[in-house]
């Protein structure tokens, strides 16, 4: 068994976990014995929504399902893997070939209520294998399957990966869906969020990228005209991060390499050190079940 160090509290625009002291067994497949505290958390207006506020409840804290697909489950035990102060060595990549083992070995973990597993179809962006993430979002202790890298964060880096979303989802109650592909938060003496990149229907109906700015509760949108996923087919999401505690930082965002946000001259990240969390994340969908497949986790230096 690894120490580690979770529990889960959830903002309109994704999960912002909280440390409490845990367990977390080699499998990698949740907490063991960890609970989520409530708390209430102010949300902001996307996409036409309505601003809100939203009670915090147990959401995944029990730990995901983890199937074995072909790659199997089960992870060696690494008793050299960094501890979250530790610094985030780049480049990094996981393309899923190792299941979800990649993680575990630099001192990450995977968890949540929904289900997760490796699989060959649809067909891998790259190799054998990609990782499916599955959340009903009509259950509350099943709404999320996401895996976290987790450490001292590098002063620039762009964090992507390949989604592959094979149907459309509406985020039907304005004031409480949330479709939330990445989360950054940061960590010194509590955590706070940082970052979201999350999916919201745009004016027509279809499903496109946008970020969410925790420091400042702000929405910062595309440039218009705005750019909307593909539906049943791989795209590259990219999100670049330099980190600064003064108003010297800037994130910019890329959908299959193209800009679609670019601020500077801001704060990006007053921690010490952080969690970046890929998967799947749901609340009020139409369908409630939904499932997605991600591929070629990367931290990079450069764009992909």
């Amino acid at each position: 068994m690894r120490t580690w160090l979770l529990a889960v509290t959830c903002l309109y625009f994704g999960c912002e976990p909280t440390l409490v002291v845990g367990e977390r067994n080699d499998a990698g497949a949740g907490a063991a014995g960890s609970a989520a505290s409530g708390g209430t958390a102010g949300a902001t207006e996307v996409a036409g929504t309505a601003g809100a506020t939203e009670v915090a409840g147990a959401a995944g804290a029990a730990g995901a399902t983890e199937v074995a697909g072909a790659a199997g489950a089960q992870c060696p035990d690494n008793g050299n893997a960094p501890g979250p102060m530790d610094p985030i060595a780049v480049p990094w990549a996981t393309g899923f070939e190792n299941g979800f083992c990649d993680f575990e070995e630099v001192g990450g973990f995977c968890y949540g209520g929904g289900t997760r597993k490796t699989v060959t179809s649809p067909t891998p962006r790259s190799g054998q294998f990609s990782a499916e993430f599955s959340v009903s979002t009509d259950d509350p202790m099943s709404t999320q399957a996401r895996c976290v890298r987790q450490g001292v964060f590098p002063s620039e880096a762009y964090y992507g990966a390949w989604y592959y979303i094979p149907a459309t989802s509406t985020l039907s109650d304005p004031k409480n869906s949330l479709y939330n592909l990445f989360h950054f938060q940061g960590g010194d003496v509590s955590t706070d969020g940082l970052w979201d990149i999350s999916l919201v229907n745009g004016d027509n109906g279809e499903l496109e990228l946008l970020v969410f700015d925790f420091l400042k509760g702000t929405v910062r949108k595309q440039t218009q005209p705005n750019i909307p996923i593909p539906i049943g087919s791989w795209f590259h999401i990219e999100f670049y991060i330099k980190r600064r505690s003064d108003a010297t930082g800037a994130i910019r965002l890329y959908q299959d390499g193209k800009p679609l946000v670019d601020v500077s001259g801001i704060v990006t990240d007053d921690s010490s050190w952080g969690q970046w969390y890929v998967g799947n994340i749901g609340k009020v969908l139409t369908p409630p079940d939904c499932t997605l497949y991600v591929d070629d986790v990367t931290i990079d230096t450069s764009l992909n």
